[in-house]
Order: structure tokens, then C-alpha cells, then sequence
């Protein structure tokens, strides 16, 4: 794969609170009981007083669980972003009090060499509006030509031979999220350092001290469906890793010539390669964050764990990818919920506790898209509260992640309507947000007690 009030300040914080929950009743027998909070009409705007320690987001010292809102439109686009300024209040009176802002590389650098093309007065007016409403802005970034983003097409013309190779020999699309693009080799040394440049160039343009943390790339991973990547690049970057770690048996060597047999496909040396260039990938455009922001800026990654069947495509080893990963300050785990068999994703957050425990890494843990508005919609009330809880079960006390957090009735991706009311599975955790402030708080304590 990093995981992200004072805005509105539902500031339930641990060990006291100033949440204005004060007739709250410890074991209610419904959601109903528990109001919402009020809205901070002062909220305290200092990024000062902004902490990420122990798995949590700490303003001023206390605790704070945050409610992240992914709003899924062009930041370069001046009417787009205007139109979310003049909505912030709408967005602060539905208690998001952090807004992370997506900002795809072909919509800022257009002919692909990692310069941007577009103006930042947009972006940086959204930045500061979001910030002066005591609101947490954040940002990520798109570089990956898998799941929606895409690779500028000037990109191309400047490497030629930047694109990923199946096992067959072929050129890869991204078939198996059903946009078709070009998918980009993450071994070619061109596209890292291109890459890179843009978030540095981004990073640039934007007051990074008022960026709550920096996402690298959504969803960084190989693919799922298709055996990637095995084109010439690869093959430079395995053999200089095999070199520096002394491999030299037969069996771990790349084949000469496609297809590609199974056996190398699921070789354990290589899939240990694959693990760790994964992480070496991330750790980079992380570098290339703080290169920019200080050493000081917090990392989200998303940590994507799907099918076990095809695990192996996704990152090689996962454990082993994970235990590589130096940069993350949070972990955004992917899939929360196993939908195959509609159950909590287990083997996801193990993987990660695991990794967190044994490595002693200080990661919060959080998830990427706890609730979006597609995969949800044909849940019952009692299952969107099963994968909520999940969530507190498995260590979350950072915050959720909802996407996109948008208004459009005809979206199905949007969480709520044209004239913002909510979707019903947004409205499941707006209608009831002082009930899920309390459930964190208590499973925060009841955790303590276990422990001790």
C-alpha cells in the first residue's frame, strides 16, 4: 500500500470529551437514541496541533476519529472545484471533518513529462477553504493506469516502451476493471522518475503544511486477472536483484522466452522480488512527497487484498510486501469485506496486524472506501452495521473513508443526490453519526480493558 475536527468539532475524544453527546446513554437500544452532535461553529484551524501517533489523529492532544470524504472531481477544472467550495458548509454539516482531494496526473500534466500544465489556483483556493473551516485536507495522487486512473498520453510518445507485459508476451490493458487503458510497466525506470517529478511538481505549487497526509498512488498492486510483469524491464530489474542477493539456483530465473510456464509464475523467489519492487515503488513516490513536504508529512498507502486465489498476481507475497514497506504512516486496507462469501476480510487485517506487530511499525489502520457508492447498495441496515463494526473490531480508530462524496442522483458512484440528500447507504452513517461516534468510543475502551 497512508489510512486520515475539528471542523465540526464532533470532537468525541479519548480519555475526555468535549462532544456535546453529554445525555448520551451508554447501551442504547437504538441508533435513534444517540443525537448527532452539533456543528462547532469555532473550530480550532491549526495544523500545529495536528498529530497521527498510536493509530490515531490527535488534534491538540486529544483524540479525534476522522470522517473522510473522497469527492471524485477534476481539481484542475476551476468551475468543478468552485462549485465544492461554495458546498464545504453541506459537506461540514454532514460531520466530514477531512476531505481528501484526488488529483489524477492527466489532468494536471498534459504531454506526460511530469511538469504541470494546469493552473493551482484552483486547488490551492480548495486547500485553503477546506483548511479555514478547521477541516483536514489531504491529498493523493492517480499515476497508475489500473482501476480508472489513466497515464498522460504525452507519456507515451516520450517512452514508447513503458507499457507492462503478460505472461504470453503481450502488451496489457486494464481489462479487468473494464476501462481498456494502456497499463504502464512499473519497472521502467522512466515512468518512476516521471512519475515522481509530477508529485514533487505538485507538491510544490500547494502549502504542504496544510495537508493532513499524502496518499501515493490508489491502489498500488500488479493486477488480479493477469500475470504481469514480465517484459524486459523486469527482467533488468529481477536480475539485479538476484545479483545483489546472491540467488543464483536455476529454478529462479527468469524464462528466456514466453509463454511463461506456471512454475516461474508462482516461484517463490520471484513473487519475494515482486513483493519487495511493490514496496520499493511506493516508498518512492512517498520520498518524493516529503522530498517536497519535509520528512515530517504523513503517508497513506492502500494495502489491496482481494481473492486469495490471485493474491499472489496483486503484490507478490502480501506479507512480504507489507514487512517491506518503510514510508506508510497509515495503512488503508482493501477489501474490508470479503463479498464472495459476505464476510469481515480477515486474512486483509492479519496480514497487516501481523506485519504491524512483529515489525513494530507505528501504522494506523484505516480502510480505503469504507462505504462507496456502487458495491453497497444491495446491503440490508443489519449488514452495513456488520461491515461497519468489522471495522472497530479489526483496530480501526482512525477514521472511514467514503467515496465519492459527491451530489449527483444519476452517479452510481456518488453517495448522495442532486440536492444532497443522502443515498441510503451514506445515509445509514450521516443519519446516525452520533451513534457511531459513541460505538467508537466504546469499542476503543472495551479494547483497553482487554489488554490489560
Amino acid at each position: 500500500m497512508k489510512q486520515f475536527i475539528i471542523s465540526l468539532i464532533i470532537c468525541f475524544l479519548i480519555p475526555s470529551c468535549r462532544s456535546e453527546q453529554s445525555d448520551k446513554k451508554e447501551n442504547p437500544s437504538s441508533m435513534e437514541e444517540v443525537p448527532n452532535p452539533g456543528i462547532d461553529p469555532n473550530p480550532v484551524v491549526d495544523y500545529n496541533l495536528w498529530e497521527i501517533k498510536d493509530g490515531k489523529f490527535f488534534l491538540d492532544g486529544q483524540w479525534v476519529f476522522l470522517k473522510i470524504g473522497k469527492p471524485l472531481v477534476d481539481f484542475s477544472n476551476e468551475t468543478q472545484v468552485n462549485r465544492l467550495i461554495d458546498n464545504l458548509d453541506i459537506l461540514r454539516g454532514k460531520y466530514y471533518n477531512t476531505l481528501e482531494l484526488n488529483c489524477y496526473w492527466h489532468q494536471f500534466d498534459l504531454n506526460g513529462d511530469g511538469v504541470i500544465d494546469k493552473s493551482f489556483d484552483p486547488l490551492n483556493r480548495l486547500i485553503n477553504a477546506i483548511y479555514e473551516k478547521g477541516m483536514y485536507p489531504c491529498l493523493s495522487v492517480e499515476t497508475y493506469a489500473v482501476g480508472g486512473g489513466q497515464i498522460p498520453a504525452g507519456f507515451r510518445e516520450l517512452y514508447p516502451d513503458a507499457y507492462a507485459v503478460n505472461d504470453k508476451g503481450e502488451r496489457v490493458k486494464d481489462t479487468e476493471y473494464g476501462f481498456g487503458s494502456d497499463v504502464v510497466s512499473i519497472f521502467h525506470p522512466g515512468y518512476r522518475a516521471t512519475a515522481r517529478e509530477y508529485i514533487r511538481n505538485l507538491a510544490r505549487g500547494l502549502d504542504t503544511r496544510k495537508i493532513l497526509y499524502f496518499e501515493t498512488t490508489v491502489e498500488p498492486q500488479y493486477m488480479g486477472t493477469i500475470n504481469l510483469c514480465y517484459g524486459e524491464h523486469a527482467k533488468k530489474a529481477y536480475q539485479a536483484w538476484r545479483a545483489a542477493n546472491n540467488i543464483t539456483d536455476a529454478a529462479s530465473e527468469m524464462p528466456a522466452s514466453f509463454p511463461i510456464p506456471e512454475s516461474f509464475i508462482r516461484n517463490e523467489t520471484w513473487n519475494r522480488f515482486r513483493a519487495q519492487f511493490l514496496a520499493e515503488w511506493i516508498d518512492g513516490d512517498a520520498a518524493a512527497y516529503r522530498e517536497i513536504a519535509g520528512n515530517q508529512a504523513c503517508i497513506a498507502v492502500d494495502y489491496l487484498d482481494a481473492n486469495e486465489a490471485e493474491q499472489f498476481r496483486r503484490d507478490g507475497n502480501p506479507v512480504e510486501f507489507l514487512s517491506a514497506l518503510t514510508a506508510p504512516d497509515i495503512i488503508q486496507v482493501n477489501w474490508t469485506w470479503y463479498f464472495p462469501t459476505n464476510t469481515p476480510n480477515q486474512k486483509a487485517y492479519d496480514r497487516v496486524w501481523q506485519v504491524i506487530r512483529q515489525a513494530g511499525k507505528d501504522w494506523a489502520v484505516s480502510e480505503h472506501m469504507t462505504f462507496n457508492g456502487s458495491d453497497f447498495t444491495q446491503y440490508t441496515a443489519t449488514q452495513l452495521e456488520k461491515i461497519l463494526e468489522n471495522t472497530l473490531a479489526q483496530g480501526t480508530r482512525f477514521g472511514w473513508e467514503f467515496v465519492s462524496v459527491t451530489n449527483n442522483s444519476g452517479d452510481s458512484f456518488s453517495l448522495y443526490r442532486d440536492d444532497w440528500s443522502p443515498k441510503r447507504v451514506i445515509g445509514f452513517v450521516d443519519d446516525h453519526w452520533g451513534y457511531w461516534l459513541q460505538r467508537v468510543e466504546t469499542v476503543e475502551k472495551e479494547s483497553r480493558s482487554q489488554a490489560k
